[in-house]
């Protein structure tokens, strides 16, 4: 794309798209907690495989009373140690990732719920996640939202009274009827 001025041609200058994240660590505590679990699974199993292998070939060096073994002698000697690293290395990755995805998702299955729950106007059953959860923020600005939106329908609800108790008062008509009518359906589907 160029621009056209002065009688000669300029190359337009870049723009960068609307879509691009400006900051690469959105929550950079949440995040550096993350890489630095991972790289202590990884750390822990490389060091894992690492002393089994070198356990068995000395105890299989020892046992066989030899210096120089063949390349068949070695495989057979770390084939076990090494599948069981293997297997050790992927049981604690599976159980690391199991507890971190409890504590990351869990909370956002929690705040679902509690949407949900606002959705339907129920207002009364605070969010609650546990103080080691990943999304403390997030879980707090939500129940901010819910306690700013229980006292604004608490307030509609004084002022709604007021109304029906003015029209009450009034004289009786079918349109103050059907105003009074109104009047106490509003904010009716709401729990306090």
């Amino acid at each position: 794309m160029t621009q056209k001025g002065h009688g000669h041609d300029k190359p337009a200058a870049h723009v960068k798209p609307p879509y691009k994240r400006a900051q690469y660590w959105v929550d950079a505590p949440l995040q550096l907690q993350m890489v630095g679990f991972v790289i202590l699974l990884i750390a822990a199993s490389l060091l894992l495989t690492t002393f089994s292998v070198f356990r068995g070939v000395q105890e299989t060096s020892i046992s066989s009373r030899q210096i120089f073994h063949s390349l068949e002698w070695i495989k057979s000697a770390l084939r076990a140690p090494l599948l069981l690293a293997s297997a050790i290395s992927l049981l604690a990755g599976g159980l690391v990732t199991l507890f971190w995805s409890h504590r990351f998702a869990g909370p956002l299955r929690v705040l679902s719920a509690g949407i949900a729950r606002v959705r339907h106007g129920n207002l009364a059953v605070p969010v609650r996640v546990r103080t080691t959860d990943a999304h403390q923020d997030l879980a707090r600005e939500f129940q901010l939202m819910q306690d700013e939106l229980r006292k604004m329908v608490e307030a509609d609800r004084a002022h709604i009274a007021e109304a029906t108790a003015l029209l009450e008062s009034a004289k009786s008509t079918p349109e103050v009827a059907k105003a009074l009518d109104h009047l106490r359906q509003a904010c009716a589907k709401y729990h306090l």
